[in-house]
């Protein structure tokens, strides 16, 4: 286990998971975007939707990735690509005038790569945020292997 910054995967039991739902209604919202998963492929290669996300060393989550991934590889990939491209980034701000809250998602080459974390209430918070999560990127480690999301009662994942 890495005592810095890390990539942690995330594998959703489906690509319509009641899981996914959030992560693709805070990508939309913070984008102004739509993201699809991809279909699921199930009986032979049981390839389920991945996501991934920059954890502090205290566990706490920095970045999402901006993109749900057809299994573990292409997320494995995508997280090492973004984690080579250092803090290479051009970072948008954006915030949400409705609610009052700040956010911000970081492009490379004219993709986006990373979201917010989370919606901040103050522009101190977005700052502090986005200057965490680009100073973690470079020295994250990607971990091996992803965690299953499944809808349980409660809320839980396994």
């Amino acid at each position: 286990m890495s005592n810095g910054p890390r990539i942690i995967f995330l594998r959703f039991t489906s690509s319509d998971s009641p899981k996914l739902l959030p992560w693709k209604a805070h990508y939309a919202r913070v984008t102004g975007r739509s993201v699809t998963a991809p279909a699921d492929v199930r009986p032979a290669g049981e390839v389920l939707p991945v996501t991934w996300h920059l954890a502090s060393a205290n566990n706490r989550m920095l970045a999402r990735s901006a993109q749900i991934f057809l299994g573990f590889d292409e997320a494995e990939a995508d997280a090492t690509a973004t984690v080579i491209s250092g803090a290479a980034f051009d970072v948008k701000l954006v915030s949400d005038a409705v609610r009052g809250l700040y956010g911000w998602y970081a492009l490379h080459e004219e993709a986006p790569r990373m979201t917010c974390a989370r919606w901040y209430t103050t522009e101190r918070d977005r700052r502090q945020a986005i200057a965490l999560a680009l100073v973690s990127i470079p020295a994250a480690e990607v971990n091996t292997g992803s965690r299953l999301v499944s809808p349980m009662t409660g809320g839980r994942s396994r």
